[in-house]
C-alpha cells in the first residue's frame, strides 16, 4: 500500500517573543506561535538559553501551561547532561509569572 502526502504548499508560522524571565544561569523565552496555511492550532513555546545557546522544553496553550510543560521536560531530560545540577530555570519562571520571587 503506498500512502501519498496530500500537501499542496508548505505552511509558515509567525512566531513573536511574548515574554522573557530573567533566570539564574540565563533566561527563559516564551514565543507565541501563529500557524499559517496549515491544519494547526497556535500555541506558546518555551525555551531557556544558558547564554551559549537557546533550546526548546515546552509547548502549550497558555505561557503558564507552556511552561509547565517546559518544567515536567527540564526534571525529565537535564538529568542526562551538565544542567543536572542547575535549578530548574522553567519554576523559576513559572514563579515570576504567579507573581512570586
Amino acid at each position: 500500500m503506498i500512502v501519498e502526502d496530500n500537501l499542496e504548499e508548505p505552511g509558515y508560522a509567525k512566531i513573536v517573543l511574548v515574554k522573557t524571565f530573567w533566570v539564574k544561569d540565563g533566561s527563559v523565552f516564551v514565543y507565541d506561535v501563529e500557524p499559517h496555511d496549515m491544519y494547526l492550532g497556535g500555541f506558546y513555546l518555551a525555551t531557556f538559553d544558558n547564554l551559549s545557546d537557546e533550546q526548546p522544553y515546552g509547548i502549550g496553550p497558555s505561557i503558564e501551561d507552556a511552561l509547565q510543560s517546559a518544567t515536567e521536560q527540564w526534571n525529565k531530560y537535564a538529568g542526562a547532561d551538565d544542567e543536572a545540577d542547575e535549578e530548574n530555570p522553567f519554576e523559576e519562571a513559572l514563579n515570576q509569572l504567579k507573581g512570586g520571587e
